[in-house]
């Protein structure tokens, strides 16, 4: 087997919107630095994603010198959202309540007005204490907006793998991983447990169930239903199809894309 090599690394600062691809990632408290720390919710504080609305995947995200995310459709029409500042905000993804701090009228009537719907836009800090599932975790490790765990790992070979059985390419981009991994078999990952990176060890506690996203074009917003069909027919254990395997890590420190991945 070839040398294992971290390939892409990418965060989300806005759950649901485009992802930012690094050259060098932080692993703090809450995962990846800046990663799903903004996140959109409805007038009834239930949280907004692509699933329901798949023109989300059309807004841009990038980074202020102070720590603002701004916001954008085909570069256009920007917006700089605060790291919160606002009144607290109650939420909850799958169940699980969360809190963040509101990020201002004019967040909120930039998203509602995209969407057409009613929203704000919710910013958790780094002092939030949302934990990870302890059913998996067990070092009280916490996270921010992110569906259940703090990092996403895929690797490219599998992908390469699945687009070969799909009969047409799709971008990593549509399953939203953080850590991109390249030079293993296809589908290795599903064997393995720990993995080290640049001395950080990442413990891979549960495979990515997927939903409707990945067949959604995050270039054009459109579903194209022959990804999750394709998924389906390859991916399918019980009642449930999987992409890329969910982590969590023992230290915070520093990914590098050409870094070395040392399997377990």
């Amino acid at each position: 087997m070839s040398e294992l090599i971290v390939s892409d690394l990418i965060v989300y600062p806005l759950k649901s919107a485009r992802g930012i691809h690094l050259e060098s990632m932080q692993l703090n408290e809450l995962g990846p630095e800046l990663d799903r720390r903004w996140m959109a919710i409805d007038s009834q504080g239930k949280f907004v994603t692509q699933r329901k609305l798949p023109k989300m995947c059309l807004i841009e995200t990038a980074m202020t010198v102070d720590g603002s995310l701004e916001l954008s459709v085909n570069g256009e029409e920007k917006l700089t959202v605060p790291a919160g500042g606002y009144e607290p905000k109650q939420s909850s993804i799958w169940g699980t309540e969360v809190q963040g701090e509101d990020c201002g009228d004019a967040a909120a009537d930039w998203m509602s007005a995209f969407l057409n719907k009613q929203c704000r836009i919710i910013y958790m800090p780094s002092s939030h204490q949302r934990l990870v599932d302890t059913d998996y975790a067990t070092q009280q490790e916490r996270l921010g907006f992110a569906d259940g765990f703090p990092v996403l790992i895929a690797t490219q070979s599998s992908l390469n793998d699945f687009n070969s059985k799909l009969g047409f390419e799709v971008d990593m981009d549509r399953f939203r991983p953080n850590i991109v991994i390249d030079g293993n078999p296809p589908w290795a990952e599903d064997s393995w447990k720990d993995i080290t990176i640049n001395t950080i060890r990442l413990s891979l506690l549960k495979p990515c169930s997927r939903c409707i996203m990945p067949s959604i074009n995050p270039q054009s917003g459109e579903k194209q239903m022959q990804v999750n069909q394709a998924l389906q027919a390859h991916r399918r254990r019980d009642r449930e199809t999987f992409f890329g395997q969910n982590a969590v890590y023992d230290r915070l420190g520093t990914i590098q894309i050409g870094d070395s991945v040392l399997v377990l």
